[in-house]
């Protein structure tokens, strides 16, 4: 191996990996990541348990929201899909699974139902030799504690995590261009092997983090609370100076990020974190903390606070008393070109609004009003995008500065809980058995 002192892999002298890899769960990550690897010329195998979506995805006739999907599809080469998991374990050696694990609440937080039958499927299937790699947020402690139990009878394969850190409706550029790489191999073999692959499949240098499993669990979760500590720590001090008098929060921020020991990311003062991932990981991480003994206040705190400014921007709202309030691009990430309005922050806002009587007209693009329909009902007045005439745009509309900090750094395999079908989740039923 040779590094060029940055944590980079040289692709001068690279670990040697058959250019074959098979997904097993091809949703919205699924799939983005099978199309990256085909045009870093992998042959590659996904896994689906639906007839009609595999079909789509082989006869390069599946349309998506999710940019360049649809256009990398088409060119694809190298890609193709099945329902079989048997054929999937045959085809490569390393095995990457990106299956849905989603939100539960209580002490397990994230469902891990589809990870651990899949895995139960490869042990049924005695497989050998091979890497596998759960690309899914799992719970720290979930591969020491059971994903290894699960594959107990099979010879020579190693478990390794490797959650990619992306944003919904930027899949593809964030899987092309990370900012990071975390690898919790299973073996350093198998952290090679992983290496490589994203050496293939970036068009930057990310930084590379190798540590183990039981590391990279934690990490996956930290990365993303310290980035929701940072936001409602900007958020708070925005709010702190709309109260002190000849106070500037946009030139404090902007002095506070200054300092290369903070940096200007996510530190902008707007709507607070939202989305499939933000919120979940930092609950998540707070009762990881606490089921070893760590009393987790920061993250206690960080999401306190993020409810909280939500209900001091709503206050702030009322107190201006208009006839109507307009609320658009709702989705939890603005601009977001996938209809995920999960936890979004604009839209807790604008219900708390609602709430206190005040007419609240939201207008979006269709697929997010339709969206918004299904989750609110008639708590707002909906207006679509699609019209010829613009009768809002003379409307103030509420819509303060972007805090950069709504969007996602990292979404797992699937979107269950507002597209079931691009979410490709497994089932037991219809994995195939020996």
């Amino acid at each position: 191996m040779s590094w060029n002192g940055q944590g980079t892999l040289s692709k001068t002298k690279q670990q040697v990996v058959p250019k074959r890899i098979s997904l097993i769960g091809v949703g919205r990550l699924g799939l983005c990541l099978a199309l990256v690897a085909d045009r870093a010329g992998y042959q590659v195998l996904g896994v689906d348990v639906l007839p009609q979506y595999v079909e789509k995805i082989n006869d390069k006739t599946l349309v998506s929201s999710e940019p360049f999907v649809t256009e990398y599809l088409k060119k694809s080469k190298n890609f193709r899909a099945t329902t079989s998991v048997k054929e999937a374990l045959q085809f490569a050696d390393v095995i990457m699974v990106l299956v849905a694990t989603p939100s539960t609440g209580g002490d397990r937080h994230y469902d891990v139902t589809q990870v651990s039958r899949v895995l139960t499927d490869m042990n049924n299937y005695r497989v050998e030799n091979k890497h596998i790699v759960i690309c899914c947020t799992v719970l720290p402690g979930y591969i020491a504690t059971i994903g290894r139990e699960l594959l107990k009878d099979c010879r020579n394969t190693t478990l390794s995590y490797n959650p990619e850190f992306i944003a919904q409706g930027d899949i593809i550029r964030g899987l092309e261009r990370p900012d990071i790489v975390l690898i919790g191999e299973g073996s350093q073999q198998a952290g090679d092997f992983i290496e490589t692959l994203w050496s293939d499949f970036t068009c930057n240098q990310p930084q590379i983090c190798r540590m183990s499993p039981e590391s990279a669990e934690i990490a996956k979760l930290s990365l993303n609370c310290f980035v929701t500590m940072k936001i409602s720590f900007a958020n708070q001090i925005g709010d702190i100076a709309d109260r002190t008098q000849n106070a500037d929060k946009y030139a404090i921020l902007s002095a506070v990020g200054s300092d290369s020991r903070v940096g200007m990311k996510c530190l902008g003062w707007g709507y607070g974190f939202g989305g499939p991932c933000f919120p979940r990981d930092n609950r998540a991480l707070a009762g990881y903390a606490e089921s070893v003994g760590i009393h987790p206040c920061l993250a206690f705190a960080t999401d306190e606070y993020n409810k909280l400014h939500a209900d001091i921007m709503a206050q702030q709202l009322l107190e201006e008393d208009r006839e109507e309030y307009v609320f658009e691009n709702v989705t939890f990430k603005e601009p977001c070109a996938v209809p995920i309005i999960e936890e979004s922050q604009k839209l807790l806002v604008a219900k708390k609004v609602a709430k206190k009587g005040k007419k609240v007209i939201i207008y979006d693009r269709p697929d997010i009003i339709e969206a918004c329909r299904q989750e609110f009902g008639s708590l707002f007045i909906y207006r679509s995008k699609d019209s010829s005439e613009d009768r809002y745009s003379h409307t103030q509309k509420v819509n303060p500065p972007s805090s950069f900090s709504t969007g996602d750094v990292f979404r797992d395999a699937a979107l269950a809980t507002v597209d079931t079908r691009h979410g490709g989740l497994l089932s037991t039923s219809e994995l195939e058995k020996k």
